[in-house]
């Protein structure tokens, strides 16, 4: 039964970050059909089965680098593939690695909040077959982003149990700035897709490595337009902007998120219903690596 913190089963290899990595694989050092969580110490399955149908194959049908990846893949309904890598750390560090999504595929994967999967689920993100990436927390979709299928894709991870915040950039790109209030227990493989085509994906060049602090939220940029109104509102406003997604975050003045959703369709308009008392109110836009506020005053 394996079961253990990432540091006590280190892979470093070297590296060009300025930390050195707790873990830097490749899945190069493996046979092509190895099942990874038997090859590996590191690597095993969500209900801890190495070697059965829950485990992923080193493959090298894709490579990011080298000439081998991990292979995921299940039905458009979920599994059998089940990988998951335990970390079990409770301090600021980035999980990054590459994906590869064939066309007509989808791929899915989440992150947990303890070292034993299934206990609390921190966030998951799709890849969908059309291209568009969605990351949710407890099944609402908080944000929305986009991909090339055919290609390898970067996907960082960058998570701060001490400040309680996560950051999430796909190829490069900001998608989302969240709330993190555990440890980072591990990452979870999954051979499912966005729930109507099949999940078939490839991953390589894994790394866990120190980082610094994740604050709440990104810096301010004046190209982002925000407008809403009625303002004072009681019961709902209407949001406009010139990008159509983003996160709509509303805050009290104390620094509390009272209400935090993905939006869709702000360059034509959004209504938001309100439930708040009587007070002042921050409402923050951020997307594409932007952010802006506006005060809201609420009065019944």
């Amino acid at each position: 039964m394996k079961q253990f913190l990432l540091p006590c089963a280190l892979l470093v290899f070297g590296s060009a970050f300025g930390q050195t990595p707790l873990l830097e694989e490749n899945f190069d050092s493996y046979a092509v059909g190895d099942y990874i969580g038997v090859a590996s110490s590191v690597w095993t399955t969500w209900t801890n089965a190495p070697g059965t149908d829950e485990d992923g194959q080193i493959s090298d049908e894709q490579a990011n680098s080298g000439t081998q990846s991990l292979k995921i893949f299940g039905s458009a309904s979920g599994g059998p593939m089940d990988v998951y890598l335990p970390i079990g750390l409770e301090t600021a560090y980035e999980v990054s690695y590459n994906v590869y999504v064939p066309s007509g595929n989808s791929a899915y994967m989440n992150v947990q909040e303890e070292l034993t999967p299934g206990v609390a689920w921190a966030f998951d993100f799709t890849l969908a077959a059309n291209g568009q990436v969605t990351f949710g927390i407890d099944q609402v979709v908080l944000a929305y982003g986009a991909y090339t299928q055919d290609s390898w894709t970067s996907i960082s991870l960058r998570m701060d149990p001490v400040n309680d915040r996560a950051e999430i950039y796909i190829g490069g790109e900001y998608l989302a700035n969240v709330a993190f209030d555990g440890i980072i227990g591990g990452v979870n493989f999954f051979g499912y897709g966005d729930g109507t085509t099949p999940g078939l994906y490839y991953i390589d060049d894994v790394v866990v490595v120190e980082t610094g602090d994740v604050i709440n939220g990104i810096g301010e940029v004046s190209e982002l337009d925000l407008s809403f109104g009625p303002n004072p509102a009681s019961n709902f406003v209407q949001i406009t902007s010139n990008t159509s997604y983003g996160i709509i975050r509303i805050m009290a003045l104390n620094g509390q998120i009272v209400k935090e959703i993905a939006v869709s369709n702000l360059s034509s308009g959004q209504r938001i219903e309100l439930d708040l008392d009587n007070g002042i109110y921050l409402v923050e836009l951020t997307s594409n690596n932007s952010r802006t506020m506006r005060k809201l005053v609420v009065s019944k």
